[in-house]
C-alpha cells in the first residue's frame, strides 16, 4: 500500500485549477502524505494567472518554468524533483472518471508500473474535434482486460503510476526533444528491460482534444519522431503503423502508390478536415506520410 504520493502535472495553456481542487478533495479521505507539483511550461500569461492561485495550498508545488522546455524535458524534472518514491503522472487536460480514482491506484499499484487507462466522453463537444475524439474513442480507450493483452501498447504518460528509480532509468529526456512518441520510447524500453506493466480500470476523461488541423499538424510531427526513433536504434520493439508499411512495401503497393502520395496526401488531408473524417482515411494519410519520411 503506498502511503506517500507525488502527483506530477505539467502545465502549458491550461487552466488546471478543476483537476488540482478534485486531487485535493480525494487525498484528504485517503490519510495519506501527498504532493501535487504543477510545472508551468512557457503558458501564455492569462493561464498563469489562473493557476499561480493554486500555490496557496499546501500540498501544492507551483512553479513557472522561464522558457518552454518540452514534454520530455519537464517531466524528467518533476519526477527528479519529486519528494516520494511514488510518482503518479497527469496530462494537464485529464479529469479522473471517479470519485475514488486515486483510492484504486494506491490499493492496486504493484510496485512498477500501473496504467489507469484513458476515456472519452460519448460525443465530441464541436465538429471540428471529430476527427480526435474518433481516433481516442476508437484506438486509446479499452477496458483493462484488453490492455493488459498487449500491456506495452497503451501505456500513456497522461494517467501512469511508476516508481520514481524505474522512471528516471527508463524516461529517457533528451532522445525525443520535439512532439510525440514519447510514451512509445519509454514503453518499448520497458519492454526490452521486462518490466512488468499492469493495467487497471481507473481511467481519466481526456477533455482537451485537438481541432483537425491541429490534430494533423501534430501527426506529421509524431510520424517525423517514430521515424527518427527507430532509425536511431531507440525503438525496436512492433508498431502497427510501422508493420503495415512493411507488409504494403513487400507487397509492392507502396511502390505503386509513390508517384501520387503528394496528391493523395492533399486530398486525405482535405477530407479528414472534413465533417465526417474517417479513420482508415487517417490511417492511409499516415502511412503516406511515414513512407515519405522513411525515404528521406
Amino acid at each position: 500500500m503506498v502511503s506517500e504520493l507525488s502527483i506530477l502535472i505539467p502545465v502549458h495553456n491550461r487552466d488546471v485549477q478543476e483537476l488540482v481542487q478534485s486531487l485535493v478533495r480525494q487525498a484528504a479521505s485517503l490519510g495519506i502524505t501527498i504532493e501535487i507539483r504543477v510545472y508551468d511550461d512557457g503558458s501564455q500569461l492569462v493561464f498563469k494567472s489562473f493557476n499561480q492561485s493554486l500555490s496557496s495550498c499546501a500540498q501544492v508545488i507551483y512553479k513557472e518554468l522561464p522558457a518552454n522546455v518540452g514534454r520530455s524535458q519537464i517531466r524528467y524534472l518533476l519526477a527528479q524533483e519529486a519528494r516520494f518514491a511514488t510518482l503518479l503522472f497527469l496530462d494537464n487536460d485529464v479529469m479522473p472518471v471517479h470519485s475514488d480514482f486515486l483510492a484504486t491506484y494506491l490499493s492496486s499499484h504493484s510496485g512498477s508500473v500501473t496504467v489507469g487507462g484513458i476515456a472519452y466522453q460519448e460525443k465530441p463537444s464541436s465538429p471540428e474535434l471529430e476527427l480526435r475524439w474518433a481516433y481516442g474513442k476508437e484506438r486509446e480507450e479499452a477496458v483493462a482486460t484488453q490492455r493488459q493483452k498487449n500491456p506495452y501498447e497503451r501505456v500513456f504518460l497522461s494517467n501512469l503510476l511508476v516508481e520514481k528509480p524505474l522512471f528516471l532509468e527508463y524516461f529517457k529526456k533528451d532522445v525525443v526533444t520535439a512532439y510525440g512518441h514519447e510514451d512509445t520510447l519509454f514503453a518499448d524500453l520497458l519492454r526490452q528491460h521486462q518490466v512488468k506493466v499492469v493495467h487497471i480500470e481507473n481511467p481519466v476523461y481526456h477533455l482537451g482534444l485537438d481541432t483537425a488541423d491541429n490534430f494533423l499538424f501534430k501527426t506529421d510531427l509524431a510520424i517525423k519522431n517514430l521515424v527518427l526513433l527507430r532509425k536511431s536504434g531507440w525503438v525496436q520493439g512492433k508498431s502497427k503503423l510501422l508493420d503495415m508499411h512493411q507488409r504494403l512495401v513487400k507487397t509492392g503497393v507502396m511502390a505503386l502508390l509513390r508517384p501520387y502520395s503528394y496528391w493523395l496526401i492533399r486530398k486525405l488531408k482535405n477530407r479528414l478536415l472534413s465533417a465526417r473524417p474517417s479513420l482508415r482515411q487517417f490511417d492511409f494519410y499516415r502511412l503516406l506520410l511515414l513512407d515519405r519520411y522513411l525515404r528521406l
